[in-house]
């Protein structure tokens, strides 16, 4: 009993310097966007909530609770409510309940947890139908932009559509359908930071002349001040590298490397898909952004694969994104 207690302190203490940190920043960002003190704190709670959900399957000791919990009907409709919880607290706080929203998050979230435990997967070990049918679901709203739009006091809240889309994928991927080795730990070894530092050095040798010869970087420097960059660089692992390296790397590389017993083929797949996601980008199409991205998609491929971990591939990714927009990004006409 004592050990398993013990097991419980890293978990808490991680979620509790997420919110010591997040609600400094809040603090400083709600002095832009002024709202009456229950608004704001029904802000917060929605946020905590959302960093519950997103923290609990990647801890081993709350990811064996919950997944040695999570078995019928009952479990699950119990976890689409406790996903529809923090709107439920923002909402409340701030008077911006709406029930298309809400219809859209309950739809979101049900349909992938009641898939896998209406119509498990035979073999965990290799991808089906109900995978690909999940992947999309996830997919289809984020690309659609219909996951937009649901908190928008006082802003547009875009970071807990990101917060809400990597705890459904994780808990349906990892807790109700049983994905193994998805990497989805928040543990931190010399080793992985090691697998960042190498796989960014190499990645930054093909990328810099590239992306300056297809002119999609140039010298463009915003340095903030060391507070800044450091704010940068968390709130792009959390809100963006995180949820892209679990659904490209965790989730499907992992997935088609086990189906097709090829490490370099599902890499190279999970590549061109992570590339090719980023066509949308201003000016469509895309294609610049769609073959450095590709390129960069292979090297966090490389450092999620060497350890199996995708706080590798995410520190690795979100190290490329805050670099980038620092001092790389091309001046607005």
């Amino acid at each position: 009993m004592e050990d398993t207690s013990r097991q419980w302190v890293v978990p808490a203490a991680a979620y509790g310097a997420v919110a010591v940190f997040f609600a400094f920043s809040a603090r400083m960002e709600l002095r832009r966007y002024p709202v009456a003190a229950v608004a704001a704190a029904s802000i917060y709670v929605c946020l905590l909530l959302l960093f519950a959900l997103f923290l609990a399957p990647g801890f081993r000791v709350s990811h064996r609770w919950l997944a040695a919990r999570l078995h019928g009907a009952r479990p699950a409709a119990i976890c689409v409510g406790l996903f529809l919880a923090p709107y439920l607290a923002y909402a409340s706080g701030v008077g911006d309940f709406r029930w298309t929203a809400f219809v859209k998050l309950l739809l979101f979230v049900a349909a992938p947890f009641f898939l896998y435990e209406l119509l498990p997967v035979r073999s965990p070990d290799r991808m089906h139908w109900q995978d690909l049918l999940a992947l999309i679901w996830l997919a289809l709203p984020i690309f659609s932009g219909q996951i937009r739009g649901v908190w928008n006091v006082p802003v547009n809240l875009d970071f807990m559509a990101r917060l809400l889309l990597v705890a459904v994928g994780a808990w349906s991927f990892l807790l109700w359908r049983g994905l193994e080795s998805s990497g989805y730990e928040f543990s931190f070894s010399p080793a992985v930071i090691w697998d960042a530092a190498v796989h960014f050095t190499q990645f930054a040798g093909i990328a810099i002349p590239l992306g300056f010869a297809m002119r999609f970087i140039g010298w463009n420097p915003r340095w903030r001040g060391l507070w800044a960059f450091s704010f940068d660089l968390a709130t792009i692992f959390v809100f963006i590298a995180v949820s892209e390296e679990l659904y490209f790397r965790g989730i499907l590389q992992n997935l088609l490397e086990k189906t097709w017993h090829s490490r370099l083929g599902a890499q190279a797949a999970a590549s061109v898909l992570f590339g090719l996601s980023h066509i949308r980008h201003a000016p469509f199409p895309n294609w610049r952004y769609v073959v450095l991205a590709s390129v960069a998609g292979w090297f966090y491929g490389s450092a999620y694969r060497r350890h199996r971990s995708l706080m590798a591939s995410a520190t690795m990714h979100a190290l490329v994104d805050t670099l980038w927009r620092t001092w790389l990004t091309l001046p607005r006409p």
